[in-house]
């Protein structure tokens, strides 16, 4: 391990780690975090015990093996701030593993049957030219900001596939077959002091260095036969590292048919959960249930300190305003003053929303 020098310059620790450093939460020693951080350009100080606002701590090992400068200056309070555009989305629901027929020439194991093979498939969109890549039982490394994935073997990383920007298009390789019976039990899942990802899908953005990539770990049924199930989704930008996060409640129901329920008691709305009048407009940190109105929760944050969905405890709220897409140049956005960010959501997209939790220096 390589050693760690720090020293604080107005607040903030300095820390300066050697590449091949890993960056894991809890720290070895000292704090994991700054001494504060900023969010909807107000400042905030750190809570103690450390805690990470969107999501679990385990979370932030996902994020890369070490932090970096945040490349973009600190808005001023009260000053318009653009969202980060999220030029791919692979829509988790659409993720599967195909099954290919035997044909002549599939190969064959000792007793003669033939062997059965796996291809991934998926729907995504994108807002650029994409090149995308699936890697198996893969080592995840950083250079110069970059993640870099490095299979165990050249079998294992498929060709680059190419593609167009366009909504709801399908990926299918079926040049690259998988073959799970030389896999371990143990290559089926992710673990993280192993730190080997069982599948990698990373999508590439031909204009510009933004970079996304989905770890998947796999699922051996009682019949033998293998499923695919997303374990985390991160975005890279400007050497910047994003986990995407899921909101829950952010559906577009709207964009669906509404059909009567014979459950009187299921959430088919999008009102408030404690006035049920207004919108729902606001998240509940770390859980990301987004329940209630920005009136509610500025009330909520006076009286309780529990969601009213999952009854977990709440560090902070973010307000999000749902906008439909435009072409253009985004504008700017503005910032409600309950600890709140907006952010953009694509109408077109059945994809539950997502929030950002970043990697960097603040």
């Amino acid at each position: 391990m390589g050693s760690i020098l720090s020293r604080r310059i107005a607040g903030v620790e300095d820390i300066d780690i050697q590449a091949n450093s890993a960056y894991r939460f809890p720290p070895k020693s000292g704090n994991y975090f700054a001494s504060h951080f900023f969010m909807g350009g107000e400042k905030f100080d750190t809570p103690h015990p450390e805690g990470y606002l969107f999501g679990e701590n385990l979370d932030l090992n996902f994020l890369g093996n070490r932090p970096v400068q945040f490349p973009y200056v600190t808005p001023a309070p009260h000053e318009p701030v653009k969202t980060l555009r999220s030029l791919v989305n692979i829509r988790k629901d659409s993720l599967r593993l195909v099954r290919y027929k035997d044909d002549t020439d599939a190969p064959v194991e000792e007793g003669g049957k033939p062997k059965v093979l796996y291809g991934v498939e998926f729907t995504f969109d994108a807002d650029a030219r994409v090149a995308i890549t699936l890697y198996c039982q893969a080592f995840e490394e950083f250079t110069n900001g970059m993640a870099m994935y490095n299979p165990k073997g050249p079998a294992l990383v498929s060709e680059t596939v190419h593609y167009k920007r366009g909504v709801s298009q399908h990926f299918s390789l079926p040049s690259f077959k998988i073959d799970f019976t030389d896999w371990k039990e143990e290559d089926l899942n992710f673990d993280l002091d192993r730190g080997v990802f069982p599948v990698v899908i990373q999508a590439v953005v031909d204009e510009g260095d933004g970079r996304w990539s989905k770890w998947l770990t796999l699922m051996l049924h009682v019949d033998g036969s293998f499923s695919v199930k997303p374990l985390k989704q991160k975005q890279i930008v400007d050497r910047v590292s994003y986990l995407l996060q899921e909101i829950y409640g952010i559906e577009n129901k709207n964009n669906q048919e509404t059909k009567p329920s014979e459950d009187e008691n299921s959430d088919n709305s999008n009102e408030c959960v404690v006035c049920l009048s207004d919108l729902r407009d606001t998240i509940i940190l770390p859980c990301r249930h987004l329940c209630l109105c920005n009136s509610c929760a500025d009330t909520l944050r006076y009286q309780a300190n529990n969601c009213p969905i999952c009854r977990l405890p709440f560090r902070a709220l973010l307000q999000i305003r749902a906008v439909r897409k435009k072409p253009g140049p985004l504008s700017p956005v503005s910032f409600s003053p309950v600890l709140a960010q907006t952010m953009d959501h694509d109408e077109h997209s059945g994809e539950p929303g997502h929030t950002l939790g970043r990697r960097g220096r603040n």
